[in-house]
């Protein structure tokens, strides 16, 4: 019985852990899943997009220095 009890509560606390900052949703819950997965996307996207837009304006500084580094051999 005491080994019974002890597997519980231990299944219970590491699911309480490993998910302690998702938003849980129910089994069937399809709204709030799709809500969730919509969520990550979004922020997923906002974060590589302005990643996408440092490498764009470091674009000009890069073809000016291979264009010295160029000079420079010849």
């Amino acid at each position: 019985m005491n080994k019974i009890l002890l597997i519980v509560v231990l299944i219970f606390s590491f699911n309480s852990l490993v998910s302690a900052e998702e938003k849980k949703c129910r089994t069937f819950d399809i709204v709030c899943k799709t809500k969730n997965s919509v969520n990550k996307t979004i922020e997923f996207q906002k974060k590589k997009a302005g990643e996408g837009v440092s490498q764009l304006k470091k674009i000009p500084e890069n073809l000016k220095q291979k264009n010295q580094q160029l000079k420079q051999r010849k």
